[in-house]
C-alpha cells in the first residue's frame, strides 16, 4: 500500500522530474510554495532538488530522508534558520541558500566532507562558523552580500577552494589565512571598507582575478604587483591619484579596471602591458593619454569617458585589435583622421563632448555597428557616413540638427534612430529607405508634418513623435503591422487622431499632452484600439465613450489631470483592466457595477470630489470596501 502511495507522488512530479543519466533531478522553481511539499521526501532516490524563488521560510526534519542529494538549491526564499539535518545529508556537493534571511551557519555544517560549492550570497550573515575550514572539498564558497565583518583563521585550511566571493560586506581587512589558499584562482572583495591587503597576498601564487573595487585603498599594495600570473585586475571606485610604475611586472593582464579613482596621468610602465584586451579608465582626472599607447595592440576595449581630455593621440589608431571606444563626457571637439584605420571598431560612444560635426573619420569605421554621440554641438554629418553598411544603432539627440542628414537615409542597416532634441523642421521622403528601421524617436523637434512614406517603415516597432507642433496623423499609419508603441504627446493637435486607432498591433499609445493642446473628447472609434496602455493624461476629458469597453485588450489607463466628471457604465466590462489611473478630476460618484473590475489592482482617484463612495473610502484602491458601498448607497437610492 505504502508502495502505491509513493508511486502516486512520484507521478504528482513527472512534469518536473530531470533524469540525467544516472541522475534524477526534481525542479520546483516559482511555485510559491511557503514550505517545500510533502511528497518530495518521498523521492529517496533524489540527486538534485531545486527550489528557487519560492517563499519557503524553513526546511522540515524530513530533509534527512533525501540521503542520496547532491544538490540542494533553495535561492530566493524566505529562510531564516538552517536546519541542521541537511548537515547529515552526507553526499551533498552543492548547496546553495542564497538570497534569503539566513543570519548564521551552524557548525555542524562540518559534516558535509563531500561539499565543494557553497553559496551563501544574499544574506545576513556577521560571520562564518569557526570551522569551516574542516570542509577540505571545498571549490567554491560564495559569501557576496552579506555583512561580514571578519573571518576565520581555519580559512586556511580550505586548501582545494578555488573561488572566493566575499564581495559587498563589511571587511575593514583580509584575514591573512586567506592568503594561505595556494590553489585560489579568483578572490572577489570588491565593496568592502579596506584600505590595504596582508602582505602575504604574494604568495596567492594560483590568483588570476583580484577584484578591489569600491573599496577604500589610496594605492595599489606592492604585493599585488608580484602576482605575475594575475589575468584581471579590478582597482575601480577607490581613492587612487596615481598608478605605480610596478604595474609594469603584471605581464600576463587582460583587464584592468581603474575607474572612478583620482588618477590625473598615466605611467608610462602601463603601456608596456602589451596583453591587456580590456582597459577601463572612467571617471578619473585624465587630461592626456600618452603616445605609447600603441603598444597596447591587443585592447579590444578602451573606456576613457568622464574625464578631461581635449584630444585623442594619433597613436591610438595603431591599437589596431579595438572594437569598443567610449570617451563620452570630455571636452573633444574632433578625433584623430587616424582613428579611420580601426578596421574592427564595432562600437564608438562619443556623447557629452564638443563635437560640431561628426568626425569624418567615422565614416571609415565600415564595421560599426553602434555610434553614440547624443548631447554634442553636432549640425551636420559628412556624406562620408553614408557608406557604414553595418551600422545599426545611431543616436544623434540633444544636438544641433536643423535638417535631417540624407546621409543618414542612406545607412540601409539600421534598426535604431534617435534624433530626438534637435531643430529639424522636416522629415525627407528619402526616410523610407530605412527599410531595417525599428526604433524612430523625433521627439523635441519642431515638426509640423511627416510625410507619409514615413508610415511605409513596415518594421518600425517604436516611433515618437512627442513635443513637436504636428497637428495631423494620416491614415497610411494603419499600414504600420509591426508598429507596438507611439507617442503623439505634446502637440497641436485639434482632436484625437481617429487614425490611430486603426493601427493593428499597437500596444502601448502615449498621447498626455501636458505641453500640448488638450483635447476634451475621445472619439468613437477608441473602441478598436488594440492598445494594452494607453496615457490620456493631461488633456480636458469630461468622460470616457461608451465604446471604450471595445479596448478589450486594455489594462493600463492613465487619465490623470482631466475634467472627467463620470464614468460610463460600460468601463465596468473592462474585465483585464489592472490599473486605472483617475487623480486630479471632477469625479463625484463611480459607476454601480465598478466592483467587476475584477483584475484592477492600481486604483488612483485622488483629489477629485468623490461622494459615492466618499474618499477615505476610495483612498486604499481596494475594491471589495468600494462596491459594498456602491450597492449599498444604490439600494438606499
Amino acid at each position: 500500500m505504502k508502495k502505491k502511495t509513493q508511486g502516486k507522488k512520484t507521478y504528482k512530479y513527472a512534469n518536473q522530474l530531470l533524469i540525467q543519466g544516472p541522475k534524477i533531478c526534481l525542479e520546483l522553481n516559482n511555485k510559491g510554495y511557503r514550505e517545500i511539499p510533502e511528497a518530495v521526501f518521498e523521492l529517496a532516490d533524489l540527486n538534485c532538488l531545486f527550489l528557487l524563488n519560492n517563499d519557503i521560510e524553513r526546511v522540515p526534519d524530513d530533509i534527512k530522508q533525501l540521503g542520496k542529494l547532491e544538490a540542494l538549491v533553495l535561492t530566493g526564499n524566505n529562510i531564516h534558520m538552517v536546519n541542521k539535518n541537511i548537515f547529515t545529508l552526507s553526499k551533498l556537493q552543492v548547496l546553495n541558500l542564497s538570497n534569503n534571511e539566513i543570519s548564521s551557519i551552524p557548525i555542524e555544517i562540518a559534516n558535509l566532507v563531500n561539499l565543494n560549492q557553497l553559496l551563501l550570497n544574499g544574506n545576513r550573515l556577521e560571520s562564518l562558523p569557526h570551522n569551516i575550514g574542516d570542509l577540505k572539498q571545498l571549490r567554491v564558497l560564495g559569501v557576496n552580500d552579506n555583512i561580514l565583518t571578519s573571518l576565520p583563521d581555519s580559512m586556511s585550511s580550505l586548501g582545494n577552494l578555488q573561488i572566493l566571493g566575499l564581495e559587498r560586506n563589511m571587511l575593514v581587512f583580509l584575514n591573512p589565512s586567506v592568503c594561505k589558499l595556494t590553489k585560489l584562482q579568483r578572490l572577489g572583495l570588491s565593496g568592502n571598507k579596506m584600505t590595504s591587503l596582508p602582505h602575504a597576498i604574494e604568495d596567492m601564487i594560483s590568483l588570476q582575478q583580484l577584484l578591489l573595487s569600491d573599496n577604500l585603498c589610496e594605492f595599489i599594495p606592492i604585493q599585488i604587483f608580484w602576482l605575475e600570473g594575475l589575468i584581471e585586475l579590478s582597482f575601480s571606485g577607490n581613492q587612487l591619484p596615481e598608478l605605480q610604475a610596478d604595474i609594469q611586472n603584471m605581464t600576463q593582464l587582460k583587464a584592468l579596471g581603474l575607474s572612478h579613482n583620482k588618477l590625473t596621468d598615466l605611467p608610462h610602465e602601463l603601456m608596456n602591458l602589451s596583453q591587456i584586451e580590456v582597459l577601463d579608465l572612467e571617471g578619473n582626472m585624465l587630461t592626456r593619454i600618452p603616445e605609447d599607447i600603441a603598444n597596447l595592440y591587443c585592447m579590444k576595449e578602451l573606456n576613457l569617458s568622464s574625464n578631461r581630455l581635449t584630444v585623442l593621440p594619433d597613436s591610438i589608431s595603431l591599437c589596431c585589435s579595438l572594437e569598443c571606444l567610449s570617451v563620452i563626457n570630455n571636452r573633444l571637439t574632433n578625433l584623430p583622421i587616424e582613428l579611420s584605420t580601426l578596421q574592427k571598431l564595432h562600437t564608438l560612444m562619443i556623447s557629452q563632448n564638443e563635437f560640431t560635426s561628426l568626425p569624418v573619420c567615422v565614416g571609415a569605421l565600415r564595421v560599426l555597428t553602434v555610434l553614440l554621440a547624443e548631447d554634442n554641438q553636432i549640425a551636420e554629418v559628412p556624406e562620408t557616413f553614408a557608406g557604414l553598411s553595418h551600422l545599426k544603432h545611431l543616436n544623434l539627440s540633444v544636438n544641433k540638427l536643423s535638417s535631417f542628414p540624407l546621409a543618414v537615409c542612406k545607412v540601409k542597416s539600421l534598426e535604431v534612430l534617435d534624433v530626438s532634441c534637435n531643430n529639424l523642421i522636416a522629415i525627407p521622403n528619402e526616410i523610407c529607405d530605412l527599410f531595417n528601421l525599428m526604433v524612430l524617436n523625433l521627439k523635441e523637434n519642431l515638426l509640423e508634418e511627416v510625410p507619409p512614406q514615413l508610415y511605409s517603415l513596415a518594421k518600425l516597432r517604436g516611433l515618437d513623435l512627442s513635443d513637436n507642433a504636428l497637428s495631423d496623423v494620416p491614415e497610411e499609419v494603419s499600414h504600420m503591422t509591426s508598429l507596438r508603441e507611439l507617442d503623439l504627446s505634446n502637440n497641436r493637435y485639434s482632436e484625437f487622431p481617429k487614425t490611430v486607432c486603426a493601427v493593428p498591433n499597437l500596444e502601448i499609445l502615449r498621447f498626455d499632452q501636458a505641453n500640448g493642446v488638450k483635447i476634451t473628447s475621445l472619439p468613437n472609434e477608441i473602441g478598436s484600439c488594440k492598445a494594452r496602455e494607453l496615457i490620456v493624461s493631461n488633456n480636458l476629458l469630461k468622460t470616457f465613450p461608451k465604446s471604450i469597453s471595445g479596448m478589450t485588450n486594455l489594462t493600463h489607463l492613465y487619465a490623470d489631470h482631466n475634467e472627467i466628471t463620470s464614468l460610463p457604465d460600460t468601463i465596468c466590462d473592462m474585465q483585464n483592466l489592472q490599473l486605472l489611473h483617475l487623480n486630479s478630476n471632477l469625479l463625484t460618484t463611480l459607476p454601480q457595477a465598478f466592483d467587476q473590475l475584477i483584475f484592477l489592482r492600481d486604483l488612483r482617484l485622488y483629489d477629485n470630489k468623490l461622494r459615492v463612495p466618499p474618499m477615505d473610502v476610495c483612498v486604499s484602491g481596494v475594491m471589495q470596501p468600494i462596491g459594498l458601498f456602491l450597492r449599498k448607497a444604490f439600494r438606499r437610492e
